[in-house]
């Protein structure tokens, strides 16, 4: 059974967050900097990149950015740029994901939906090296892959909820 979220009360909070505008080509996020923000997509098409390598492309109104940095209280980890004009509804991520539940299931629900795509996309690409494709290069990228997305407990995580929280 999904979880289901207050879509409505979702959409009060989201509304109510400032707008910001970017006109093609203006990088939203840098790698390595920190922001402190969520930016949740209003309008407009952007791109992920990571060390150059377009990873992903923003053109559905809901999506968001800064999430990673946000929760595991890093500076962002990938580059997010314009591609055409796109308007987002920033949010001081630490307040919004502290907030209100439904604002931080509504990422954990986004976070969700990735994480199975890649979850999709790496069994895809198993299987035609299991068929007899050269591994190589790919391979070995795959296995690192994999592995950051094993199931195992984050150790950090783990003293939380081994240490006192369950």
């Amino acid at each position: 059974m999904a979880l289901l979220l207050d879509i409505a009360s979702l959409r009060e909070q989201i509304e109510a967050l400032p707008i910001e505008t970017f006109a093609p080509g203006t990088t939203i996020l840098s790698a390595g900097t920190s922001t402190g923000k969520l930016f949740i997509l209003a309008s407009g098409h952007a791109r992920v990149e990571k060390d150059g390598v377009p990873i992903g492309e923003l053109t559905e109104p809901g999506a968001v950015v800064g999430e990673i940095s946000a929760l595991l209280g890093q500076t962002h980890t990938a580059d997010v740029r314009a591609v055409e004009e796109c308007s987002f509804r920033v949010a001081e991520a630490e307040a919004f994901l502290r907030g209100d539940p439904v604002a931080a299931l509504f990422v954990a629900t986004i976070m969700a939906r990735r994480l199975a795509s890649a979850n999709d996309a790496l069994v895809e690409v198993r299987r035609e090296i299991a068929a007899g494709k050269p591994k190589g290069v790919i391979g070995r990228a795959l296995d690192r892959l994999a592995d950051s997305l094993r199931m195992d407990t984050d150790p950090e995580l783990a003293k939380y909820m081994y240490g006192g929280w369950i």
